[in-house]
């Protein structure tokens, strides 16, 4: 049998010690945009759910192996693609599936991961720093197990695992058992998932080293560091205070821009923006240096937003932003020189909040043109939980001539309130149009604009419910003061932080969690450690309970 062939029997006498618990659908979720009643919110079960068995996605994978092994190759670009969950995120259990191609990754990645390491001197000195035999290949299975792992080997895992290493030694060296259990190790379940196992009934509180990985992956998309395994050893991490100050140390930490990338950056759609085709025509100046200042602005900003601790409401009413000087041109903002990005404040500009930001303008808008329905479908997904449903079937679509058929040259507000006349268009248009309208000064590559097919630009916008307004900085003020705004704030920050779509009885925790953080201030940050702090996060329900 070669080393490989005893990897593959390794890992998969391992992967029956974790692999189990299910893999499930939701149930029990709220339709898009509704809200628990009062009345389910006072009878229902408050219990937290449980998580299917959680695979590292890509994102994950790669910062772990470089926080295990100080390995920076990023293996898992060459995985198959992670599946988005609904909420655009790709950190769901349920949609982290596992398929052949898959396995067969994992597999190689293990074996180069392992050779690598064993030639890194930093490697050798942190977990085989012993003579080789016996107890050296038992403090290493103890050691290198308890962070690959994320959690203390038992018994019979150490047994196995130095038995493996004394399989290895038997036709090569020591060295070679040691890379042959490494590679069991990186192949097992127990470093690829991260299971959080409850079979018994009721409600279980999360141990310290699950409490751990929970929040580091919620923080940092990446394991628990010294100071996390510490405390879950001691058992301090499951003290709510101290729970509490490890969330307030995380968001400090560099590795929070983790959470800016695959929290905010998703939410936000951002992670489109690579894949925006804005014609080259229509649009000569948008480049690859103004894609990359876009998405570095809105990625700056939310990390400004939650670091000074400001209010939530800043996200669409801040009066300042980051910019370099080619940014600045785009937006005709001067007094900004050089390629780094930087605070500008914004008073008395037509621009300020995620909702004049070019990188949210330009994934909301077509390739030769803005769209009042991407735009106010985007403002109600994502800002206030509530999109609008599906078209009509055989629906014809805007045309994206100006010119109608009688020959005039029309507006987009033109166009679009023909197309409303359509009776069964007409519903769901009241709800997106006015939004996109408030819009429309800013063109399809977010750059300001008085006017459209040379007729001056009406940004004005009514709702259903007679609230109007016109331009941005309106809309922005109506959207913060809509209760559902701070409530959808929370449902994406608590679905991210859970790795599963909400039930109807989590919609009432949330309310609990934004209720709990308006009394001190509602802040992103409060929000993000409240979240921390609640029992949703630190327990786990049945996983044969109910969704």
């Amino acid at each position: 049998m070669d080393g490989f062939a005893r990897t593959l029997l390794a890992g998969s006498l391992l992967f029956g010690v974790a692999c189990e618990g299910n893999i499930a659908t939701p149930e029990g979720l709220l339709p898009p945009g509704e809200r628990p009643s009062a009345e389910l919110c006072n009878d229902v079960d408050r219990d937290p759910g449980y998580v299917t068995v959680h695979r590292l996605n890509r994102v994950e994978f790669n910062n772990t192996v470089r926080d295990l092994l100080g390995d920076t190759s990023a293996p898992a670009d060459r995985f198959p693609v992670d599946n988005e969950s609904k909420e655009g995120f790709i950190n769901n259990a349920d949609v982290l599936t596992v398929g052949d191609l898959a396995v067969e990754s994992f597999q190689a990645a293990a074996q180069e991961l392992a050779e690598a390491a064993l030639g890194r001197t930093a490697f050798q000195d942190q977990y085989l720093a012993c003579s080789p035999g016996a107890d050296c290949a038992r403090e290493f299975v103890e050691t290198f197990g308890l962070r690959a792992w994320r959690r203390p080997l038992e018994d019979a895992e150490i047994d196995r695992l130095v038995g493996i290493v004394a399989l290895g030694e038997e036709d090569g060296s020591f060295e070679e058992g040691v890379g042959l259990a490494m590679r069991a190790m990186l192949l097992s379940p127990n470093f690829t998932f991260r299971p959080e196992l409850h079979e018994g009934d009721g409600v279980r509180e999360l141990n310290g080293y699950e409490l751990a990985s929970r929040l580091s992956y919620f923080l940092w998309a990446t394991m628990p560091d010294d100071e996390l395994f510490e405390l879950a050893a001691n058992g301090d991490l499951r003290r709510e205070n101290v729970l509490r100050a490890q969330a307030e140390r995380m968001i400090e930490d560099e590795r929070f821009d983790a959470f800016l990338t695959e929290f905010a950056a998703r939410w936000l759609t951002v992670t489109n923006l690579p894949s925006a085709s804005p014609s080259p025509e229509l649009f000569p100046t948008f480049d690859e240096p103004l894609r990359e200042a876009m998405a570095a602005e809105t990625r700056l900003f939310v990390d400004h937003i939650v670091k000074n601790n400001l209010p939530v409401s800043t996200l669409l009413q801040a009066d300042f932003t980051f910019l370099n000087e080619r940014l600045a041109e785009h937006y005709n903002i001067d007094g900004v020189t050089g390629d780094e990005m930087r605070l500008v404040p914004l008073s008395g500009s037509q621009r300020g909040g995620l909702l004049t930001q070019g990188a949210l303008l330009t994934v909301t808008s077509q390739p030769n043109r803005t769209s009042l329905v991407k735009r106010g479908e985007y403002v109600l997904e994502r800002f206030l939980c509530s999109p609008p449903p599906p078209p009509p079937d055989n629906v014809d679509a805007l045309a994206e001539d100006p010119s109608s058929e009688e020959g005039e040259n029309l507006t987009l507000r033109q166009r679009v309130e023909r197309h409303r006349a359509n009776a069964e268009c007409a519903t769901c248009h009241a709800l997106m149009d006015p939004i996109g309208f408030a819009l429309e000064n800013f063109d399809a590559v977010g750059s300001w604009r008085e006017d459209d097919n040379g007729e001056p630009i009406d940004s004005f916008g009514e709702l259903p419910d007679g609230q109007t307004f016109t331009g941005a900085h309106e809309l922005a003020e109506i959207l913060v003061n809509d209760e559902r705004f701070a409530a959808c704030v929370g449902e994406n920050l608590t679905t991210y932080a859970l790795g599963r779509s909400l039930r109807a009885q989590d919609y009432c925790i949330v309310d609990d969690i934004v209720s709990r953080t308006e009394e001190s201030e509602l802040t992103l940050r409060n929000l993000l450690v409240e979240i921390v702090a609640d029992d949703v996060f630190r327990n786990v329900g049945a996983a044969g309970g109910e969704r």
